[in-house]
């Protein structure tokens, strides 16, 4: 049985549609399935409606004393669920519920641990929003991929608000969430073999009021830093700090030493620097860093994965050397050149590159186009 979760606060004005619309998407997917609305005492009667409506659709309601948020909504709805298969879903109509044939049955029929909708894979997309508010999420995404690449950096969509999870992947995960992203729990704790993407687009609310606002900024912030120490990839950001500080040392002497000492024009020495520093980088991250026991060093690919590295370091390089010559330019000391080069490069690595440096040692998990859904 699939049981899906529809956390709701004041949906009154689209939760039937909400409703009727998801029923109709897990019966075309086939097999039995229940509707679990946890209810944060809406004002508006959200909970009675849903209740007037359990005589045609499998749905219950779960009552909550007070507006307690959307991540422990989720929990607590998991909690009393019958399925062996449990789903969320926002009930504001902001993902279409049809999708969720699709998750069923990535699932069902295709062996699926964890199934995603996601905007960010193709054939996905958002419908009406504006520049500021696609920029807004791409940076949220971009930031928890960054803070959280071992986990989420082969992922499009992590922020995602629909999606399917086996209950057998979530035994003995200690979800502890906080705010209103609780897909990123689920991806960083659960215990899956195979994930799959499904795209699709996300809608502009036109009823009832959006629940966004600053706390839940900030509470999104403060989720990152909890998962960055509960599972473990501070260690892992420790390591690949200690990686890119021996590449900085590395680049920045070999180039002091060059220029001083064997005479050469500072535009000859930066490459070659800046390449042994490249090198030196992939070869510690290789056998330190992302080293495991299904991912030996220097297994099959490794040239490959190494020209992939350097691809997407290229513009931190190429910052690096412009920033170098023109700090000598203006006067300055060899080494305090080759120092502001490596800052600025490291700059853009780390701010722009790090979940693209890391998907160098992981790989992207399948999506579905929008053919393959039902």
């Amino acid at each position: 049985m699939i049981s899906v979760i529809i956390p709701t606060y004041n949906e009154a004005a689209v939760i039937e549609e909400t409703l009727r619309r998801s029923a109709a998407a897990l019966r075309s997917a086939g097999g039995d399935f229940e509707i679990v609305v946890v209810d944060d005492a809406s004002a508006d009667g959200t909970a009675e409606l849903v209740e007037s409506l359990a005589s045609e659709i499998p749905v219950r309601v779960l009552r909550r004393p007070g507006r307690l948020g959307l991540a422990t909504a989720v929990l607590d709805g998991w909690a009393t669920a019958r399925g062996d298969v449990w789903g969320v879903m926002d009930g504001d109509l902001q993902h279409p519920p049809e999708v969720l044939t699709a998750l069923a049955q990535a699932i069902r029929q295709g062996g699926t641990d964890l199934a995603i909708g996601s905007r960010y894979v193709p054939g996905g997309g958002t419908s009406d929003w504006t520049w500021v508010r696609r920029f807004i999420s791409r940076t949220a995404t971009h930031m928890a991929a960054t803070v959280l690449p071992l986990k989420l950096a082969v992922v499009g969509d992590p922020m995602s608000g629909i999606f399917m999870v086996r209950a057998s992947a979530l035994q003995g995960a200690q979800l502890n969430p906080l705010g209103y992203k609780i897909l990123l729990e689920v991806i960083a704790k659960a215990h899956y073999k195979k994930l799959v993407e499904v795209p699709y687009i996300f809608q502009e609310r036109d009823r009832g009021a959006s629940k966004l606002g600053a706390r839940q900024y900030v509470e999104y912030l403060q989720h990152l830093g909890r998962l960055s120490v509960g599972t473990g990839q501070l260690l892992g950001w420790i390591r690949y700090g200690v990686v890119a500080l021996t590449g900085a040392l590395i680049d920045i002497a070999l180039f002091t030493t060059l220029v001083r000492k064997g005479a050469w024009p500072p535009a000859a020495a930066l490459p070659v620097a800046i390449e042994a520093a490249l090198v030196s980088n992939f070869v510690l991250s290789e056998a330190f860093t992302f080293r495991s026991a299904e991912a030996p060093p220097f297994r099959s690919g490794a040239w490959g994965r190494l020209a992939r590295y350097e691809r997407i370091c290229l513009p931190g390089a190429i910052l690096n050397f412009l920033v170098t010559l023109l700090w000598l330019a203006r006067g300055g000391r060899i080494m305090s050149a080759a120092a502001a080069g490596v800052v600025a490069g490291g700059a853009v690595n780390l701010l722009m590159n790090v979940p693209a440096i890391w998907r160098t040692w992981a790989s992207r998990p399948p999506s579905m186009s929008s053919s393959e859904q039902v």
